[in-house]
């Protein structure tokens, strides 16, 4: 590409991270955006790049993922909320996402008025998984199509009874919300975003740098072969 050529500006990407929160719901969403390239860019050249990923905590401090490490969060709730702050897209993952919507009445309205700024702040509103079930919660999801964990799908339904629920496609993209099933559906969505906001080739690069299989098409469901059912011992 030229030089000089002046690149379009960087968006931040912000994702909530929580206690027991599901990792690859986190990563395997975090690194489309990450490993994405303006074109004539290549993976070791130095910014500015298509987006910027900044992690974010109610309180800052560091939050253990399920069964994973530590994230020390970028950010806390009162500054992704600053209006000197930008943000063009907030993700909400799955994993232990209980404890978010089924704790003290105080903590559940905290989240959920934080959640409601950050509608009124970014562009698009994502989750991973059981994240629906905040947005579905929080109301911002009645009336739309959405997407969730396939295993965990009447739970999450259960807080978006006015939610048109899909339990087939790997993601579904309603406008401003968009929203994936479990876990490795949250990459490929995140690569779909990275289609929206910065064009297909910026993704298809990417992809092809990231060596991923991308699942281009949501409405082609995964498959795996049936196993059987394994029963956990007593020891």
């Amino acid at each position: 590409m030229a030089a000089g050529t002046a690149f379009p500006r960087t968006l931040r990407v912000g994702v909530f991270v929580y206690k027991d929160f599901e990792p690859i719901d986190v990563w395997g969403f975090a690194e489309a955006f990450t490993i994405s390239r303006f074109l004539g860019k290549g993976y070791l050249s130095p910014p500015p790049h298509p987006f910027e990923v900044v992690l974010i905590s109610k309180d800052g401090n560091k939050v253990k993922s399920m069964n994973g490490p530590w994230v020390a969060p970028d950010w806390d709730f009162a500054r992704a909320r600053a209006p000197t702050e930008t943000l063009d897209l907030l993700m909400i993952p799955g994993g232990s996402t209980g404890p978010l919507l089924e704790g003290s009445d105080a903590d559940v309205a905290a989240l959920l008025d934080w959640v409601h700024a950050m509608d009124a702040k970014v562009q698009i509103m994502a989750s991973v998984c059981t994240g629906a079930a905040v947005l579905a919660k929080a109301g911002l999801l009645d009336g739309k199509p959405a997407a969730t964990n396939h295993q965990a799908f009447e739970w999450v339904a259960s807080f978006g009874p006015k939610v048109k629920w899909d339990n087939v496609l790997r993601w579904v993209d309603a406008g401003k919300y968009v929203t994936s099933a479990g876990v490795s559906a949250g990459t490929d969505m995140g690569f779909y975003l990275v289609s929206r906001l910065a064009g297909l080739a910026v993704a298809e690069t990417a992809v092809i740098t990231a060596e991923y299989d991308w699942h281009r098409d949501p409405k082609t469901p995964i498959v795996y072969p049936q196993q059987a059912k394994v029963t956990a011992g007593d020891g």
